[in-house]
């Protein structure tokens, strides 16, 4: 158990002493006095959950995908949130307090920024992967840490370095949230992206994974420890306070992760790689070695590449300021398994004769 573990551990201990500790529990097969169900519908179609996971949605099926997907990753718990927004500003608030000083990229998401405004902790935000900054500035910092990161980043597409981060950490006795929106589907085994490989480091508190981006469907998992899941159970306000999934969701979403967890994903980065080779060199560009997404800078001409490419019925996204800083507006290109050869060469003769 770490360090954080045991945080937790004594606060749900506190809570038992006190005979209010929540759990999960099964109600399958009672006569329903319970439920939200008032007019029967979710009975009828076998659909909604009827409430809360503490009240009547909580159901087998679903328990069974928390595990499945802890097992996967070799972790030892997960707990499904609604979606990724409901579990960051779910866990950040309830793993700090006053005591606690938060270090989060300024790349960073912004349900995690929510998530790190909601909570009592102080903030600092460190320049975009500069981990030497970050070292400087835990160094400096007394009481308890947390570093807040993605493993890549929607914009930019780039990652940080996860070894170095996780040293910086354990020197420095911080603990480390990740959250794996971009990169789940990419890399790594079973194509569950690189923070899997810290999941059993001793500095780190969770990993968040997102299912609206690779997996196609919604919700999100955060995967830790089973007292991080047996906390979150009992003091997290989204997970508490919000309609459990439908049962049609996550019988969806469990073979939807199934096929995730075999793909093919290679094909990904042959498009991407075709793409970066044949762009004029006159384009700048960013990336990184485990996302789908490349942002081409364009400036000025980003309104104007943005309609062309959609009259040629090419969708792809201008990003500008305040989302991305000024001067660093761009066309914001995600590749997919999907996409055709045929389909890059046109992207590519459209953007190479707007330069």
């Amino acid at each position: 158990m770490n360090l954080f573990d045991k945080q937790l551990h004594v606060k749900l201990e506190e809570r038992k002493s006190k005979g209010i500790l929540r759990k999960l529990k099964n109600y399958d097969g009672l006569v329903d006095f319970s439920s939200n169900d008032f007019l029967g519908l979710a009975t009828q179609n076998q659909s909604g959950a009827t409430g809360s996971r503490l009240i009547s949605g909580n159901f087998v099926e679903l328990e069974h995908l928390e595990s499945s997907f802890a097992e996967k990753l070799g972790a030892k718990a997960a707990l499904y949130y609604n979606s990724g927004y409901m579990a960051n500003i779910g866990v950040i608030p309830v793993i700090s307090d006053r005591s606690t000083t938060i270090f989060s990229d300024e790349l960073i998401h912004a349900s995690l920024r929510d998530g790190i405004r909601l909570s009592h902790a102080k903030h600092h935000v460190f320049p975009h992967n500069d981990l030497e900054k970050l070292g400087k500035t835990l160094a400096n910092t007394d009481g308890q840490k947390i570093i807040v990161v993605e493993s890549v980043y929607s914009m930019d597409g780039d990652s940080p370095d996860l070894t170095l981060l996780f040293d910086l950490a354990k020197q420095f006795d911080a603990g480390v949230l990740i959250d794996e929106a971009h990169g789940m589907g990419l890399s790594g085994k079973y194509n569950l992206g690189q923070a899997q490989q810290f999941i059993h480091h001793p500095n780190c508190i969770a990993v968040v994974y997102p299912l609206g981006k690779s997996a196609g469907l919604s919700g999100a998992f955060v995967v830790g420890s089973e007292v991080l899941k047996q906390y979150l159970i009992n003091f997290s306000r989204s997970f508490i306070y919000t309609t459990a999934p439908s049962k049609k969701l996550i019988e969806q979403l469990k073979g939807q992760l199934a096929n995730l967890y075999s793909k093919d994903i290679s094909i990904i980065e042959k498009l991407k790689n075709q793409f970066i080779l044949s762009i004029n060199p006159h384009y700048s560009f960013i990336t990184g070695d485990y996302s789908a997404v490349v942002g081409l800078l364009t400036g000025e001409k980003t309104l104007k590449i943005e309609a062309e490419l959609l009259k040629q019925n090419l969708f792809v996204k201008a990003i500008l300021a305040p989302t991305v800083r000024k001067g660093k507006e761009r066309i914001r290109i995600c590749f997919h398994d999907f996409n055709t050869l045929n389909e890059i060469k046109l992207l590519v003769n459209i953007l190479n004769n707007m330069v």
